[in-house]
């Protein structure tokens, strides 16, 4: 019985970990209108605080995942919940944008660490039988630090300045950290020599990077401009070098055998997609409470929780759902309850009621919650592929949401700017019906986002019925 608590206690250490990334994730984006200000920079630029932790993880992420297998995975943890706790450190002190966006980076080194060995270090502590559970409770103790984030954001910035958001990562990561080191297994260097595929990394990685890079440089001096068509070049040319060297490694980072099988390459890819369109309310909505309603950052912050309670609420019954009718069939009704709301900020005006705006943005976080990518991928991932099917849909879901930002960002500026006749890469604080405009037009690059997402749902399901003939 001793033994059994135990395994139970330590699930914690994995637990507030990834309660505190989702608390950062989710309570920075409620201070980007207050870190505007108090920085002086642009909506544009004030948006790579978002962005560059986000691309870190994705750049790092399958990397610190391989490496968990041959270094082990508690030593990889410990180590990242150490580098981000830091990272945090560095934000909350950060006098200047470029300092901050540092901190940022280092959060994002030390958070993939520990994103890349939460399931493992589960998966090795508990036995099959209590796996499950494990799981739950993991992921529903992680899903409270992203509902929790908005209204405690909120609730800060109302009281004290933007910096005491990442302070209050301090503390938590250090318990975390001497909670790990009492309650974690001993565990054992898991190879002699380390073998990893460090080309593939490479140009994996400078691809990712390029290509963010890219696309945030064009909304600051054009699209059109040769160094970013240049950058956006070389991006692709080391996504081409990514893929020569995984045909001709003999241990690719990614498997790309594994895109051979339709169902799982389209599952993956929808994920993308919906993960893509989840973040547009990250980046848009406390613009539009804080700044175009005029809404107190608190107000704000109580508002935008509406949609991850709603997720989290969503995702188990939708799981109770896919157990009687399958993934893909629970995936493609929640992608239709989606279109409602989507639908609804396409045409959002400037004085509707708060209280049936909270109804339809709670139902974007139904429509993300029942979306089963999870069961979907690992579903049509067979045995021989459940552990880089894991990762890719890690990746995929990190890599949603970093490109989420891009299409939010880069389409609401390009409505602002057709509505201003110029170019605008800021909160238009004279002329807030461009902001409007730009909202309306980013929401329908979003809706039609979700017509491809359902387009190749359609075509997972049509795939199932023709196997099951």
């Amino acid at each position: 019985m001793e033994q059994k608590n135990h395994i139970w206690l330590t699930l914690f250490a994995t637990s507030f970990m990834s309660f505190m990334q989702l608390l950062d994730a989710s309570i920075v984006n409620v201070a980007i209108p207050s870190l505007t200000k108090d920085l002086h920079v642009p909506m544009n630029r004030a948006e790579w605080i978002v962005s560059v932790y986000l691309i870190m993880i994705c750049m790092l992420l399958l990397f610190w995942g391989r490496m968990a297998d041959q270094i082990g995975y508690i030593k990889i943890f410990q180590t990242g919940t150490v580098i981000f706790t830091i990272g945090s450190l560095i934000c909350a002190l950060s006098p200047t944008l470029n300092i901050l966006l540092f901190g940022r980076i280092v959060q994002g080194f030390g958070a993939s660490m520990s994103m890349a060995t939460n399931i493992g270090i589960i998966a090795m502590i508990f036995p099959m039988h209590l796996r499950g559970r494990a799981y739950g409770i993991n992921s529903i103790i992680a899903q409270l630090g992203n509902i929790s984030g908005p209204g405690l954001g909120g609730l800060v910035l109302s009281l004290l300045s933007w910096h005491w958001i990442f302070i209050i990562n301090i503390p938590i990561g250090i318990i975390v950290f001497i909670y790990g080191r009492f309650m974690f297994p001993k565990e054992m260097r898991k190879a002699d020599k380390l073998t990893y595929d460090w080309t593939g990394l490479f140009t994996y990685a400078v691809g990712i990077a390029t290509f963010f890079i890219s696309i945030f440089l064009g909304q600051d001096i054009g699209f059109g401009k040769p160094l970013v068509i240049g950058i956006f070049g070389l991006s692709m040319l080391f996504w081409i070098g990514f893929v020569y060297v995984e045909k001709h490694v003999s241990s690719p980072l990614i498997n790309l055998k594994i895109f051979k099988l339709p169902r799982l390459t389209l599952s993956l890819i929808s994920a993308l997609l919906v993960f893509s369109i989840g973040y547009y309310a990250n980046v848009i909505m406390p613009f539009y409470l804080t700044d175009f309603r005029n809404l107190s950052t608190a107000l704000t912050g109580l508002i935008m929780m509406a949609i991850p309670l709603a997720n989290v609420i969503a995702a188990p019954i939708a799981g109770i759902f896919t157990d009687k009718y399958n993934a893909t069939n629970v995936s493609l009704c929640n992608l239709f309850v989606y279109a409602i709301p989507l639908l609804f900020l396409t045409m959002i005006g400037a004085d509707d009621n708060l209280v049936f705006f909270t109804v339809m943005i709670a139902l974007l976080g139904i429509g993300n919650g029942g979306f089963q990518n999870n069961p979907m991928i690992m579903g049509y991932a067979p045995r021989e592929y459940q552990g880089v099917a894991g990762s890719l849909a890690a990746l995929f879901r990190n890599l949603g949401m970093g490109i989420g930002v891009s299409l939010a960002t880069t389409s609401l500026y390009y409505g602002m700017s057709l509505k201003a006749h110029r170019q605008i890469n800021d909160y238009p604080q004279t002329h807030p019906a461009w902001f409007l405009n730009g909202m309306h037009f980013a929401y329908v690059t979003a809706f039609l986002i979700l017509v491809i997402a359902i387009a190749l749902v359609f075509t997972i399901r049509k795939i199932d019925k023709r196997n099951a003939q």
